[in-house]
C-alpha cells in the first residue's frame, strides 16, 4: 500500500470512529481517543513522508553521465526554470523525449482532457493540463520570499478526501494520586471542522504573439503571471470566503469582531489592543497580526496632541515590527481599514482535493489563449480562532 493509499484509508478510519462516538460507551470512547491519536500521528508523519518525496524527486538530479546536451542543460536549470519549461512545452501540446523526462523528473505530471479544435466560431480546448504539487509551488514562493504573509503562513495538507477536520475541542486537566496506585484516564471531547469545498482559480489571457516564444520563455510568462495571480485572487477568497455557492470558507468566516460595529477613524490602535485581548488562551500562541496597508500606516504616521510623530519614521528601515508580543505583517490582500488577528498556520485548515493544474482554452476569434489555473480544495478555520478587525464606513 503505498502513501496516498494508505492517507485514503486513514481518511475513513477517522470517518468511520466519528460515527461509532455518537453511541459508544465510555470505555470504548476511551479506546477511540487512544486510535484516534495513533491515525493522525500516522497521517503528519505520512504527509510529511509525501512532501519530502515530492521535493526529493524535484530536486534530484540525474546521478549518470548525461545522455546528450539536451540533458546536461536541463540538469543545470534552476528550479522556476524547470517549471517554466515544462509548463511552456506542455500548454503548447509537446511530450517530453525520454532523455528530457528523466532530466526533469516525475515531480511535474499531465492530465488528459478532451481536445476540441479551435475554429473561427467555436473556442478550442487543449488537452494540454499541467497538474502540480501545490507544496511545491508554494515552497518556491517562499524561497523567493514572494508570497504574501498569509498564503505563506497557511499550511496547505494534500490528503485525498478529506474535508473534514477532527480537533480536540475539551479535555479534563492532569489529576494527581495516590503512591502505588492507577492513575485515572484523562478524558477527551472531540469536536469536527467541515471545510466548505470550492475551486481556487485565476485565468490568464495570452496573445498569439506572447505564445510565439520560445517554450522555456512562454512557460516562464505563465508561470509569472500565476505567481503574481495566487498572490491577488486565491488570497482573497482565502481570507474572506463565505462558504457558500462553491466557495471556501475564509480565515474571516465566523471570526469574532474586536470591536463591534467596527473602529472609528484615528481609533486603529486601541482596536488592535481589544482584539489582541480577545486572542486568548492557545490562540494567541503563535499568533500574528495581519494588517492592511492603510492600518499600518496609520499607526506608522500617527502624531500626538502637539503634532510630534508618536513613533520614528525617519530612518526606520523596519518601521514596526510588532504589537505587544504579536508580529505585525501588512498583507496587501486585506481590505482597507481591516486587520486580523491568529495563528494562521495552526488554525485555517486548508486540504487539496485536486492538485494545482493549468489548463488552456482557445478564442480562435479573439487570437487569444486563456490560461486557467485552478485548484480544488475544502477549507475552514477553527472557531474562535481569529478575531477580525474592522473600520467604520
Amino acid at each position: 500500500m503505498n502513501i496516498k493509499e494508505r492517507l485514503a484509508k486513514i481518511a475513513k478510519e477517522l470517518s468511520d470512529y466519528e460515527v461509532e462516538l455518537r453511541n459508544a460507551s465510555q470505555e470504548r470512547i476511551t479506546e477511540i481517543k487512544t486510535e484516534v491519536e495513533t491515525l493522525m500521528n500516522e497521517r503528519a508523519s505520512l504527509i510529511e513522508a509525501q512532501r519530502q518525496e515530492t521535493l526529493s524527486m524535484f530536486n534530484s538530479s540525474n546521478k549518470k553521465e548525461p545522455e546528450s546536451n539536451r540533458a546536461k542543460e536541463i540538469e543545470q536549470m534552476s528550479k522556476r526554470e524547470k517549471l517554466a519549461l515544462i509548463v511552456g512545452s506542455h500548454a503548447r501540446g509537446k511530450k517530453f523525449t525520454d532523455v528530457e523526462t528523466r532530466a526533469l523528473g516525475s515531480a511535474l505530471t499531465t492530465t488528459a482532457t478532451t481536445y476540441v479544435a479551435a475554429t473561427a466560431e467555436v473556442n478550442g480546448v487543449n488537452n494540454a493540463g499541467v497538474m502540480i504539487p501545490t507544496n511545491l509551488v508554494m515552497d518556491l514562493l517562499r524561497d523567493e520570499g514572494n508570497l504574501s504573509p498569509i498564503l505563506r503562513d497557511i499550511a496547505m495538507t494534500s490528503v485525498p478526501g478529506l474535508v473534514d477536520f477532527p480537533y480536540r475541542k475539551t479535555r479534563d486537566k492532569a489529576r494527581a494520586k495516590a503512591e502505588g496506585a492507577s492513575g485515572l484516564e484523562n478524558q477527551i471531547e472531540w469536536g469536527k471542522l467541515s471545510g466548505a469545498k470550492g475551486y481556487l482559480q485565476t485565468i490568464i489571457a495570452v496573445t498569439d504573439e506572447v505564445r510565439s516564444l520560445s517554450d522555456i520563455d512562454f512557460g516562464a510568462y505563465i508561470i509569472e503571471q500565476l505567481f503574481v495571480d495566487l498572490n491577488d485572487d486565491w488570497v482573497n477568497e482565502l481570507i474572506y470566503g463565505t462558504g457558500q455557492d462553491n466557495r471556501i470558507k475564509g480565515i474571516t468566516y465566523g471570526a469574532t469582531a474586536a470591536v463591534s460595529g467596527g473602529y472609528t477613524s484615528g481609533a486603529v490602535v486601541a482596536a488592535i489592543i481589544a482584539g489582541i485581548k480577545l486572542c486568548t488562551g492557545k490562540y494567541r500562541r503563535g499568533a500574528k497580526i495581519y494588517v492592511a496597508q492603510d492600518v499600518y500606516d496609520e499607526i506608522i504616521t500617527a502624531t500626538d496632541d502637539n503634532g510630534n510623530f508618536k513613533y520614528p519614521i525617519f530612518n526606520n528601515p523596519t518601521g514596526i515590527n510588532s504589537i505587544a508580543p504579536l508580529r505585525v505583517e501588512i498583507d496587501e490582500n486585506l481590505t482597507s481599514g481591516q486587520f486580523i488577528i491568529g495563528n494562521v498556520s495552526k488554525f485555517y485548515k486548508v486540504n487539496s482535493l485536486i492538485p494545482l493544474r493549468i489548463e488552456t482554452e482557445r478564442e480562435a476569434v479573439k487570437g487569444i489563449t486563456k490560461y486557467i489555473a485552478s485548484e480544488y480544495c475544502a477549507a475552514v478555520p477553527h472557531p474562535s480562532a481569529f478575531i477580525h478587525g474592522t473600520k467604520k464606513a
